[in-house]
C-alpha cells in the first residue's frame, strides 16, 4: 500500500503544499492512491485548513499531474501518425463520450489512466480534457475534504492522536470505495446511460471527422 505521509509537505505550506503533494504522488501512474482519501486525509490532520481550499488543491495538483500523462500520450500519437503516414480521428460523438467518460474516470478512486492514456492518443483538446478532468476530480475531493474535517472532532476524541488507527481508518476507507468501484464497471454504466438517453448511439462512437 502506498504511503500517503502528507504531513512533511501539508504542515509547512498548507494548501500549496497539499497542491504540491497530490501533484507529485499524482506522477506516479497507476499506483497512486485515491485522491478522495488524500483531501480526506488532509482535512483530518489539518481541522484549521479550508476545506474547500484543500480540495481545490487537491484536485488541481492531481489534474495537472494527469496532464502530463496526457501530454505524454498526446505526443506518442503524433509520433505513431508520422510512422504511419495516416491520420487518425475520433468523432465528434466519440469525442463527447471521452470527455464524459473523464469526469466519471477522474471522480472514482480507481486508476484513471484507461481512459487519460486514449484521450492523448486521440489528440482530444487538452483544454476539454483539463477541464472535464478536473471537473471530476472536484467532485470527489471537496466533498472528502468537507467530510474529513466534519469527522477529525469525534477521531480526535475517540482516538487521540495515533496514527496507526488514522492509517488503518484511511485503509479501510480506500478499501471499501476501490471494491465499490471494481464491482461496478463505471465505463459499460456511464455508456449505459448516455444511450438511455439519448446522448450517444452505438455508431456515433465510430463516426469519422470529416478531415476535408
Amino acid at each position: 500500500m502506498v504511503n500517503i505521509d502528507f504531513s512533511w509537505l501539508v504542515g509547512p505550506y498548507g494548501i500549496i503544499g497539499a497542491f504540491l503533494f497530490t501533484f507529485l504522488v499524482g506522477l506516479i501512474p497507476f499506483v497512486s492512491p485515491s485522491n478522495a482519501i488524500i483531501a480526506l486525509g488532509i482535512a483530518l490532520a489539518f481541522p484549521d485548513m479550508n476545506r474547500f481550499g484543500i480540495g481545490l488543491a487537491v484536485a488541481a495538483g492531481a489534474t495537472t499531474a494527469k496532464t502530463i500523462h496526457f501530454t505524454a500520450s498526446y505526443g506518442t500519437g503524433k509520433i505513431i501518425e508520422k510512422r504511419r503516414g495516416k491520420k487518425r480521428s475520433v468523432g465528434k460523438y466519440g469525442r463527447l463520450t471521452m470527455y464524459i467518460l473523464n469526469v466519471v474516470a477522474a471522480a472514482t478512486p480507481l486508476p484513471d489512466e484507461w481512459i487519460v492514456i486514449p484521450m492523448g492518443l486521440s489528440k482530444v483538446n487538452v483544454v476539454w480534457f483539463v477541464l472535464t478532468y478536473f471537473t471530476g476530480k472536484l467532485i470527489i475531493t471537496v466533498p472528502s475534504a468537507y467530510l474529513g474535517n466534519a469527522i477529525a472532532p469525534f477521531l480526535f476524541g475517540a482516538f487521540g492522536e495515533n496514527g496507526l488507527v488514522f492509517g488503518l481508518i484511511f485503509a479501510a476507507i480506500g478499501v471499501v470505495i476501490t471494491v465499490i468501484f471494481i464491482v461496478v464497471d463505471m465505463e459499460k454504466v456511464t455508456l449505459k446511460i448516455l444511450r438511455r438517453l439519448g446522448i450517444i448511439r452505438e455508431e456515433q462512437l465510430k463516426q469519422p471527422e470529416d478531415n476535408s
